[in-house]
């Protein structure tokens, strides 16, 4: 109101002076001089309407920079994919006025390349929303344009565009919308989709600039939480044979112990061990020896299921956990991965006894053997000994020491 007051008074002394120097300077009759004065009024009106506007839109501009800058800091304070993409659908629905938001990014498959849906306004995963999936044939869509030329593009109705992907009209339900890219330094590129179901307001180009920045923003937090994800997991893996360490032994088997629990499963443990490594090494060197660990471990890792984990227990020992898998199961397993060892064509295979490379495996079973994760570990060690005992290259059973000795943990119960 102060500042109405003050412009009006402004202009009612610079009218006033401009009539007195007309008056004055120029013979002018009062129809003129009146012309004269409301062609000026006019004209400061609309100066002043200009810069009323240039002034909103200035704080329009400052607030949606702030709401990205508290967006940025959020989405920056957590390192966990996940957690990103939850905070990305929430901020973006909340501070853009957009309440159809989806999250893609592009990925080759074996033959053909897939847009990955991994959030949506009612799921997030990064293994992907298999519903929302685009593969990418032939002519390239309005995602693959905006990914593959890193430039926004806004379809006004998606049932007239034949740039648009099928399944964005006939999954996500879209008419009208926006896609924005998404640029990630060292992983594949992404897009975003925004539109407002009930078309409240129509999407223009001025949305782009605060899109485009959020979507950076966006790409840059992706890119730090797939930096720390590799870290993490260099932290668990055997630098040599790239399969799982001790460290990560310890911390995984009481976890699907508990789980095997919850559940009422089985889960068997497999310790294994390469027979007379040490003579191969001083026989052979220890670089030779190496490649041994490496080839055992992809061995291991060829001839185990998708939920088995192989881990580097130490030294020449390996540990397997098989979640969900019987004795006899576990069994048929690394029997089968004992034969492959036995048949590899080890270099310098003919030197050690018996002429070849073999392993000795023993075999525990949760909850049959014991109900404990370290003496799951003891009772897998001693049938591995025992496998020693009797020969080597051979796999056994916990059990098979029970009924011998009557040997048992103080945890079991059978």
């Amino acid at each position: 109101m102060g500042r109405i007051l003050k412009s009006t008074a402004f202009l009612v002394l610079i009218l006033v002076g401009i009539y007195l120097a007309l008056d004055v300077l120029l013979v002018l009759d009062n129809m003129a001089k009146y012309i004269i004065l409301a062609s000026l009024i006019l004209l400061f009106v609309c100066k002043d309407i200009q810069s009323h506007r240039q002034s909103k839109d200035l704080r329009i501009a400052h607030r949606k920079l702030k709401d990205i800058s508290e967006i940025t800091k959020a989405i920056l304070s957590t390192m966990r994919l996940e957690e990103i993409l939850k905070l990305v659908m929430r901020d973006i629905r909340k501070e853009f006025d957009f309440d159809q938001v989806f999250l893609y990014h592009l990925e080759q498959t074996e033959n053909r390349k897939l847009l990955k849906c991994i959030a949506s306004p009612w799921a997030v995963s990064i293994k992907g929303i298999s519903r929302y999936n685009i593969f990418v044939e032939g002519r390239p869509g309005i995602l693959s344009l905006a990914i593959k030329e890193n430039k926004p593009y806004i379809v006004e109705d998606a049932r007239v565009d034949s740039r648009v992907e099928p399944p964005i009209i006939n999954e996500l339900k879209l008419k009208s919308f926006a896609v924005i890219p998404i640029v990630v330094k060292n992983g594949p590129p992404g897009a975003l989709i925004v539109s407002q179901s009930n078309l409240k307001r129509k999407i223009t180009e001025d949305d782009f600039a605060p899109l485009l920045l959020f979507a950076n923003q966006v790409g840059i937090a992706i890119e730090n939480a797939k930096l720390l994800k590799y870290t993490e997991e260099l932290t668990r893996l055997d630098e040599l044979t790239q399969v799982y360490n001790q460290r990560e032994f310890q911390r995984r088997l009481p976890e699907d112990i508990e789980l095997t629990r919850r559940y009422a499963h089985f889960l068997s443990l497999a310790m294994l061990d390469i027979d007379d490594f040490k003579h191969y090494n001083d026989t052979n060197g220890h670089l030779a020896g190496d490649m041994v660990l490496k080839q055992l471990s992809q061995i291991l890792t060829g001839n185990l299921r998708r939920t088995d984990a192989p881990f580097r227990y130490g030294g020449e020992e390996f540990a397997v956990i098989l979640p969900a898998t019987s004795r006899e199961g576990a069994l048929i397993i690394l029997e089968k991965v004992r034969k492959e060892v036995e048949n590899f064509p080890f270099e310098y295979r003919e030197k050690q006894p018996g002429g070849k490379v073999t392993v000795s495996i023993g075999i525990a079973t949760y909850p049959i053997d014991t109900k404990n994760a370290q003496d799951l570990v003891n009772c897998a060690d001693k049938a591995l000994y025992r496998a020693k005992e009797k020969g080597k290259n051979r796999t056994c059973l916990y059990r098979e020491l029970t009924e011998k000795t009557g040997l048992r943990t103080e945890n079991s119960k059978n």
